[in-house]
Parts: C-alpha cells; sequence; structure tokens
C-alpha cells in the first residue's frame, strides 16, 4: 500500500511542475556581411531593453512569460559590427559632429532605442501572441545624418487546448524576429553608410 501512494505521490508531483526557464532567447549569428573599410566609431547605447507586456488572457500559462532581450540583442548587434567593419571602435559616448571629423572618423554608428511589445489574448479555443522589437540606427559624419527605425515582429498562435506553452512559443517568434531585426539593422546601416560616404 505504502509504494502505491508513494508513486501516486511521485507522479503527480512531477506532472504538475515545469521548467520553463529552460529555454531562452540567444544571441543570433549575423548574416554574411560586405566590409566596410575606414575607420568607424561605434555608439551602442547601455540603456536596458523595454519591454512592454500586454497580456490579456490566462491560458496557455501565460503567467510564465519571461523573455530577456537585453543581453541577447547587444552581444548579436557587437558580433554584427565586427563582421561588418574592418576598423572600429565602440565608444560609450557619442560625438559631436565636429568631433567626428577632428578624431578622422568615416562615419559614427549609433545603436539606440531598443525596446519590444508582446501582445498575447485567446480567440475562441486559439491562443494568439506577437512580438514587435524596435531600434534606432543613426549614421553620421560631420555634414549629413541618416536615423532609421528598424523594426521587426512575428506571431504565434496555438490551440489552447493542445498542450499550449506561451513561454515556448514566444521565445520561438522572438528568435526569429530578433534574427530579422540584425538583418534589416544590417542592411540599413550598410544602406546609410554608403549615402554618407559618397
Amino acid at each position: 500500500m505504502k509504494i502505491y501512494l508513494f508513486i501516486s505521490i511521485l507522479f503527480l508531483t512531477f506532472s504538475c511542475s515545469k521548467n520553463f526557464s529552460k529555454i531562452a532567447i540567444q544571441p543570433v549569428v549575423p548574416p554574411k556581411t560586405a566590409k566596410i573599410s575606414g575607420n568607424h566609431l561605434i555608439y551602442i547605447s547601455d540603456t536596458k531593453f523595454n519591454h512592454n507586456k500586454e497580456i490579456i488572457s490566462d491560458d496557455c500559462e501565460s503567467w510564465a512569460l519571461s523573455l530577456d532581450f537585453n543581453e541577447p540583442l547587444r552581444k548579436s548587434i557587437k558580433d554584427l559590427v565586427d563582421l561588418m567593419f574592418e576598423n572600429y571602435k565602440i565608444s560609450n559616448e557619442k560625438l559631436s559632429k565636429d568631433e567626428i571629423e577632428k578624431y578622422g572618423y568615416v562615419t559614427q554608428v549609433s545603436f539606440s532605442n531598443f525596446n519590444g511589445i508582446s501582445n498575447f489574448k485567446t480567440e475562441r479555443n486559439t491562443g494568439k501572441y506577437e512580438i514587435l522589437l524596435n531600434i534606432n540606427i543613426k549614421v553620421e559624419n560631420s555634414v549629413k545624418k541618416i536615423d532609421t527605425e528598424i523594426s521587426s515582429s512575428m506571431r504565434w498562435e496555438k490551440n489552447i487546448f493542445l498542450n499550449c506553452n506561451l513561454h515556448e512559443g514566444a521565445v520561438k517568434s522572438s528568435q526569429k524576429a530578433l534574427e530579422n531585426l540584425i538583418k534589416n539593422s544590417y542592411e540599413s546601416a550598410y544602406k546609410s553608410i554608403n549615402q554618407i560616404i559618397r
């Protein structure tokens, strides 16, 4: 009798407990890039990634949603910069137009305003999640400036009765959104730099 009781308790314990911290957003491997010559100054904002969550349903264990974009985004940008530029310096401060020219930088490229919005709701029997990521890229020298907002969004849907786990779905869709954000950032920065140095 005791052994049956022990097995029952063990089964209930493992069936009710879930580990939602196993999967997390990872840094993105940047796309293949063409190297940009010249000496460039890179500024990556140290302001923490601002992630707003609008969760209006308790389905799919939405209470467990926990996404950390801060370090994966910064690491992805640093890896992208390393592939993009032949010569660069990462700075903690932005320079003025006069300083950019004084210190001999071809351009100053600034990555800032990191933010995202997560939405989750239930319609009929379907849990619907959407993630939108945004960053700002400013490319400038002593005479020109190009300021661009970059966005990337992804969606995820799941029947709420079929092992619906919002955390897992959100991480998968957020990873794809981050990949697209880095790809779009490269394309935008490359285009802006070429326009500035012409």
